[in-house]
C-alpha cells in the first residue's frame, strides 16, 4: 500500500471517533488544531478469540531463540506439559516461582517449567497449540476483521480511553500510533495491600487507532499533534 505522510495534513477534513474515556487533554487539543471528533461505542470483539494464534506466530518466529534457550536451561522441548494441564490452575502462575495448589487445593505441583524466571515463555508456549486450536482461532479472528472493517468503516481513526484496543488490533492488524500529551506522574491502580511505587513525573500516552492501510495518515495527524505541544520534549529526570 502507498505511504503519504503529510506533515501539513487538513485536520478538520479527519474522520475521527472519540471513545468516551479517551485522554480528555489530548481531544482538546486535537480539537483546538481542527479535529471534529465523534463519539463511538464498544469495539467489537469475538467470544473464544484469545492470543493463541499469536502464541504459534511467536513461537515459529522465535523458533531458534527458543531451542537455544532450551539447551542452556536443560527444558525438554520434546516433553513440555499439556495444555489443558498448564491452563487448569496445575503450573505455577508466570515466572516460575515457587509452588501452586492446583484448584481442588489437595496438593502442590512444581512451577511451570515453561516460564523460567530468565526467559520469556511466550515464546513457548504457542509450541504445544493443536492443529485445530490454531485454526479456529484463526477462523474467529477472520469474524473479528470483519465486524471491525464493520465498526470502521466511517472513520479513518479514532482515540481509545488508556491502554483499550492496542491487544485487539494485535490481532486484527489495525495500526497504532502511542503519542505522549502531557508529563505527569502516572496514577496507579494497586490491590489489596500493596504500596504505590514512589513514580516520577514521566510522558503520559495517547492512543490513536487507524483504519487498515492507514499508518500515514495517524502518523501526519501525531506529527501535527507534537508540532502545537512540547511534551515530546519532556524527559523524566533520572
Amino acid at each position: 500500500m502507498p505511504f503519504h505522510f503529510d506533515r501539513a495534513i487538513d485536520l478538520s477534513s479527519m474522520r475521527v471517533g472519540v471513545d468516551s474515556h479517551a485522554p480528555q487533554e489530548f481531544v482538546a487539543k486535537l480539537r483546538e488544531l481542527g479535529v471534529k471528533p465523534v463519539t463511538i461505542g464498544d469495539r467489537p470483539t469475538v467470544p473464544g478469540l484469545r492470543g493463541g494464534g499469536l502464541g504459534v506466530e511467536d513461537a515459529a518466529a522465535f523458533d531458534a531463540y527458543v531451542q537455544r534457550k532450551a539447551k542452556e536451561i536443560g527444558l525438554d522441548l520434546n516433553a513440555l506439559p499439556e495444555r489443558g494441564a498448564r491452563e487448569g490452575g496445575v503450573y505455577a502462575a508466570r515466572g516460575g516461582a515457587g509452588n501452586r495448589a492446583s484448584r481442588s487445593g489437595a496438593r502442590s505441583v512444581p512451577a511451570d517449567p515453561m516460564a523460567p524466571a530468565d526467559w520469556n515463555p511466550r515464546f513457548v508456549r504457542g509450541r504445544t497449540t493443536t492443529g485445530l486450536e490454531f485454526i479456529q482461532t484463526e477462523r474467529r479472528r477472520y469474524v473479528l476483521l470483519q465486524k471491525w472493517a464493520e465498526f470502521m468503516k466511517d472513520l479513518d481513526m479514532f482515540i481509545g480511553s488508556p491502554y483499550a484496543d492496542v491487544g485487539a488490533n494485535a490481532q486484527t492488524g489495525h495500526p497504532c500510533v502511542v503519542v505522549p500529551y502531557k508529563f505527569d506522574v502516572p496514577e496507579q491502580r494497586t490491590r489489596g495491600d500493596e504500596k504505590p511505587l514512589d513514580l516520577k513525573a514521566q510522558p503520559i500516552c495517547a492512543t490513536i487507532v487507524g483504519n487498515l492501510f492507514n499508518d500515514d495518515m495517524i502518523l501526519s495527524v501525531a506529527h501535527q499533534f507534537q508540532v502545537h505541544d512540547d511534551t515530546v520534549s519532556r524527559h523524566p529526570a533520572l
